[in-house]
């Protein structure tokens, strides 16, 4: 169904069209990045391949039982052209979301988003307190580990969805708000103020927020908690930016949100839980630098070409030396889970794409003076919260989080012309 959707989304919009685009350039080095994925799936001489990444046939030997005569950079193809559609996937969502954007939809996205969020958290508090184990009280993950969260065997992952769609919402309820703020005169009728108050969207997209705050933090996942509040800094200093950030009703309402979410997840989970899972974060820096230090000889040895995007578990069946009753199936690092899996060949060309985009992105923010700085300031700062998550987790591996993460980024980078 997805692969359905972004053939329909490329028929409608032409996302590989230049015309029009706010970025060009980032779209010449989106396709330098698909194509040097591709590049790995392509049969070489063994010569060849033993040039470019001279570890590559020792690794391969150790997987397969017969070594072809011209083999691919990548050590599992499969894992690699599954990775190539899914890569191409997002970028087709990214582009159309460019071009659906530039004539409106915006706002229409973020209110679904934050409808969805709003359900989607309540049922998976309410599954994590009573599914014992189950995903949507029926389905039992077939990886063990900890219980899942909603519609995500990891709660991890949940929590990068959570990190991006806050802020998101977040802005919205800001430039919602900054956008009635001188409807009213200041001596406005006090049956009028109540109306003002009792605003039925500005309430939706607060109980939105609380919510999904709440179950981030009954996820117990620190990084997410770590990436929610670089969020937040972010957020912080984008307002601040933004003629000096004086929005006292919008600053009104965040306050609130933010008093009910501390509010109800102190009721849904005792401080001390909390603290005490913030108690073992030494423990679990412990384990990730085991999973680092198996992954750098991989970095190391396949420096230029990497061992295939999607491989890296693949990997770990040669390379892993640590814990050997446990299979690494992730670095907890996106980092240098790329740098293993694509080395030079493709960290070179999504550096400059991430770089081309932060530009970009921020140009575009800094001379928006309408009520869409506040959606862009909350997509950059989601953007920014998950980048920090990552340095400890993987959750953008998820193709839910790797989408949403490619609307936030035509969010914020978009060119409208109705605003």
């Amino acid at each position: 169904m997805p692969g359905v959707l972004c053939i329909v989304l490329a028929a409608a919009f032409r996302p590989w069209s230049r015309e029009g685009s706010p970025a060009p350039s980032l779209q010449f080095w989106l396709a330098i990045f698909l194509a040097a994925t591709a590049a790995q799936l392509v049969p070489i001489p063994a010569a060849l391949l033993d040039l470019v990444s001279p570890s590559a046939r020792q690794a391969m030997s150790q997987l397969m039982l017969v070594m072809p005569d011209w083999p691919a950079i990548s050590i599992d193809e499969s894992a690699t052209r599954m990775t190539l559609f899914v890569n191409v996937g997002l970028s087709i969502v990214f582009l159309a979301a460019l071009r659906i954007f530039q004539t409106g939809g915006v706002r229409l996205f973020v209110r679904g988003l934050a409808m969805m969020g709003l359900l989607l958290s309540l049922i998976a508090i309410a599954q994590d307190s009573t599914s014992r184990g189950l995903m949507y009280w029926r389905w039992k993950p077939l990886t063990q580990g900890s219980p899942p969260f909603g519609p995500f065997v990891n709660r991890n992952h949940f929590a990068t969805w959570a990190v991006l769609a806050i802020p998101l919402t977040l802005g919205y309820l800001a430039a919602h708000l900054g956008a009635h703020r001188e409807r009213h005169s200041p001596v406005a009728a006090l049956r009028r103020r109540i109306v003002t108050f009792l605003d039925g969207r500005a309430i939706l997209l607060s109980a939105s927020a609380c919510v999904m705050a709440v179950a981030l933090i009954v996820t117990l996942s620190r990084s997410g908690m770590l990436g929610i509040a670089v969020a937040a800094a972010v957020g912080t200093l984008l307002a601040a930016r933004h003629h000096g950030g004086r929005h006292p009703r919008a600053m009104r309402w965040l306050a609130v949100a933010a008093a009910g979410a501390i509010l109800l997840s102190l009721t849904a989970m005792p401080a001390r839980t909390i603290l005490s899972r913030l108690a073992r974060t030494q423990v679990s820096a412990a384990d990730r630098l085991t999973i680092w230090k198996d992954t750098l000889p991989v970095v190391r040895d396949f420096w230029l070409t990497g061992t295939g995007a999607g491989t890296y578990e693949t990997s770990m069946l040669v390379f892993q030396r640590a814990s050997p009753g446990v299979r690494f199936n992730q670095a907890h690092n996106h980092y240098l889970q790329a740098a293993s899996e694509g080395g030079l060949l493709l960290c070179a060309p999504l550096a400059i794409a991430l770089s081309l985009f932060v530009r970009h992105a921020w140009a575009r923010t800094a001379a928006d003076a309408s009520g869409v700085y506040w959606i862009r300031a909350g997509a950059l700062a989601g953007l920014a919260g998950a980048a920090a998550q990552s340095v400890w987790e993987t959750g953008l591996i998820t193709p839910a989080n790797a989408a949403l993460a490619s609307v936030l980024c035509a969010v914020a980078l978009h060119e409208s012309r109705r605003y």
